[in-house]
């Protein structure tokens, strides 16, 4: 036997009270007492399920604090199209398009530096990262106070 857990120490109790009294209805009050403690259980791996099937943001990613990451890195402009999400727990995943400066001497730089900031501030090593010169047609685009479809700010542009 490796460990025993509350639920097989109830049904010991159980077995050890129904043999020395003989009421039989203290199996059912076990039973029911099991099904109690799995209860909030359930939950919790329930709702961790759904969050992976439906592709949420995973528990402890702050979205804000890696769009901020990310835009701090010197010759990024703008984030868009980030998206977290996780295909198993505790193994998130990232995608994201950075615009950078035109005159960014070495993309490829740029790139590394976006994966280091992701994997030491973020925990997060699975990554696809695009790097622009200009936002492409999957950015999002704010609609200005005027409903013009022109961005609200330049800030909201790159976002």
């Amino acid at each position: 036997m490796d460990q025993l857990n509350p639920p097989s120490i109830g049904v010991i109790a159980g077995a050890i009270v129904i043999r020395i009294t003989g009421w039989n209805w203290v199996d059912s009050v076990i039973a029911v007492a099991i099904g109690l403690w799995v209860l909030p259980r359930t939950w919790v791996l329930l709702k961790d399920t759904l969050n992976i099937l439906l592709e949420g943001v995973p528990e402890g990613i702050d979205m804000a604090a890696v769009r901020q990451s990310l835009l701090g890195l010197p010759g990024v402009l703008g984030v868009h199209d980030l998206h977290v999400w996780a295909v198993t727990s505790g193994r998130p995943s990232l995608t994201v398009h950075l615009v950078h400066a035109a005159d960014v001497a070495a993309p490829a730089q740029l790139l590394e530096r976006a994966r280091a900031v992701l994997a030491a501030e973020h925990h997060i090593t699975h990554t696809t990262v695009q790097l622009e010169t200009q936002p492409c047609a999957q950015a999002d685009v704010a609609v200005g106070p005027e409903g013009s479809g022109e961005p609200a700010s330049r800030e909201d542009a790159h976002a």
